[in-house]
């Protein structure tokens, strides 16, 4: 169950993330983001959707180091949280679930 549960969290968790860079480069009206996103924000936006997708792909195809690429996803997803923090906070819930996966998968 965990096995598919994990990476399922991590691209739903990633793709909302791609609601930011939709938003920054105004391709979408994204009502639930209330804050401006600037275009660099933006970009970390995508770059966290694309390290997410990665790293649940990796956790699938149980490939070495996909624990790496989830570990710079997190913290990459983390600031813009923080950043963002009225809109994401829920975002750290994911996170968590994530990064206990990632510790409890360590090697």
């Amino acid at each position: 169950m965990l096995r598919i549960l994990i990476p399922l969290i991590t691209v739903i968790h990633g793709l909302i993330h791609l609601m930011g860079f939709l938003k920054a480069f105004q391709l979408a009206e994204i009502e639930q983001l209330n804050l401006p996103i600037s275009k660099v924000s933006g970009i970390f936006w995508l770059v966290a959707c694309l390290l997410m997708q990665a790293t649940a792909g990796g956790y699938l195809l149980k490939i070495d180091g996909w624990w790496i690429l989830g570990m710079i996803a997190l913290v990459i997803s983390q600031v813009l949280i923080f950043l963002y923090w009225p809109d994401a906070k829920f975002g750290t819930i994911a996170n968590i679930i994530i990064g206990i996966a990632i510790w409890m998968n360590f090697r």
